[in-house]
């Protein structure tokens, strides 16, 4: 064969795989060129209320729209932050989009009521609007003609307003128990509470009852057989002075079985509260500290080391709460400190509750919670051969500590499939 030949058939074959691997090209390319990624945003629940508006209703909004992905925090343009505040029958969410996205604002807030006693569809039908008022920005600044805008009349004329009542009732029946062989355990719990919340005051009114036993068997001729109970009747009124200050008058009186603490005990108080944030932040912050001074009546089951099976005493107390959340931190803590007014170092009560979680970094979130109580009061001298209050006299050791600490890593899925299947039982 000729050289030209070979030569000839070399260029054709050439050709051919060029003009194979331009139409690869071809092919290939319009897939993915002409289709807008869609804007990834998570959804964190800080508080989810009595509705599955979060996650369920909002993240079924995302699914549908095709503009809009869920992803992880760590790849997310725009995280949607929930608070939800009970009204009535109604839960007020406060809905924070914060995102990353050229053109749009740096954060969004708005607020929508659900109606918690309404079906699925009319409570989807009620935040589906609240919900695309904010995410719409961040759309519109990546895809404008992806955002439909249109003006209408706002709902007016002269309807009445609803009928509204600061009064509010409730009754709480618990109960449960246990049964494994000769061990037996039961417990109960009732209250009725009557309550009258305005913007400025409130006051509330409960009388509760609770009761419990349990039945082992014998040691040695010894029974470890409980029996307790306790009711208890208070009563509090608050009333906002300024933006700031509040002041509270609260009164207490409860009665405790043979076995426990007290007899009878009775307590009144008179306190002023400052706060640094509006009453009920939508953002669920907290910053608050108040003084309390009151005077209190005790009736002992046991003498203590004092032959005082009868008290009485004026007290005084000071708290402080926190709980701040700014998007990625959450930082809480109580501290608290009581004590008789008169003789400070007789009966006392000093505690800690602090508590942090942090989103460190895209992949890790770290949480701490723990509380230290120091108290101080006279000695019980519970007897020997009543192996019950022995066994519930934790309310006398005078220190107490608990503390937790995790730390999650996490590397999240980005495709936004869901798939609950063996988690939901």
């Amino acid at each position: 064969m000729l050289p030209g030949r070979w030569f000839a058939r070399g260029v054709a074959a050439m050709a051919m795989a060029m003009v194979a691997m331009l139409a690869l090209v071809v092919t290939a390319r319009p897939a993915r060129a002409d289709r807008a990624a869609p804007l990834r945003i998570t959804i964190e629940c800080q508080s989810s209320g009595r509705t599955k508006a979060c996650p369920a209703f909002l993240r079924g909004f995302v699914d549908a729209a095709p503009v809009m992905l869920a992803s992880p925090r760590a790849t997310a343009q725009v995280v949607l932050y929930v608070t939800a505040v009970p009204i009535a029958n109604a839960d007020r969410l406060h809905l924070r989009y914060v995102g990353d996205v050229r053109g749009a604002p740096a954060s969004i807030e708005v607020d929508v009521d659900l109606d918690t006693r309404a079906d699925d569809d009319t409570q989807r039908a009620q935040l589906q609007p609240a919900f695309l008022r904010g995410v719409a920005l961040f759309i519109g600044a990546l895809y404008p003609d992806a955002v439909a805008i249109e003006l209408i009349a706002p709902d007016g004329g002269d309807a009445a307003p609803a009928a509204t009542s600061p009064w509010g009732w409730a009754l709480t029946l618990s109960g449960f128990g246990s049964a494994t062989g000769p061990y037996k355990s039961a417990n109960g719990y009732g209250s009725v509470d009557v309550s009258r919340l305005e913007n400025d005051n409130r006051w509330n009114a409960s009388l509760g009852a609770s009761g419990g036993l349990s039945r082992s068997p014998e040691v040695e001729g010894v029974s470890f057989d409980s029996n307790r109970w306790s009711v208890y009747v208070d009563t509090a009124y608050e009333r906002h002075l300024n933006g700031c200050y509040a002041m509270q008058v609260a009164s207490t009186v409860w009665r405790d079985d043979p076995h426990g603490q007290y007899r009878y005990g009775a307590n009144t108080s008179v306190g002023l509260e400052w706060d640094r944030y509006p009453s009920d932040d939508p953002r669920g912050n907290v910053l608050a500290a108040a003084y309390t001074v009151g005077y209190r009546v005790e009736g002992y089951n046991f003498p203590n080391e004092l032959r005082q099976r009868f008290a009485h005493y004026a007290q005084h107390g000071l708290s402080f709460g926190a709980s701040v959340r700014k998007d990625k931190v959450t930082f809480n803590v109580q501290l608290h400190a009581k004590a008789e007014l008169l003789h400070p170092t007789r009966r006392y009560m000093l505690s800690a509750s602090p508590g942090v979680e942090i989103q460190l970094g895209d992949h890790i979130d770290l949480s701490f919670d723990g509380s230290l109580t120091r108290r101080e009061l006279p000695e019980f001298l519970i007897p020997d051969d009543d192996p019950e209050a022995i066994g519930r006299a934790d309310y006398a050791e005078p220190t107490s500590m608990y503390g937790s600490v995790s730390v999650r890593f996490h590397w999240d899925a980005t495709n936004g499939a869901r798939n609950n299947r063996f988690n939901n039982l």
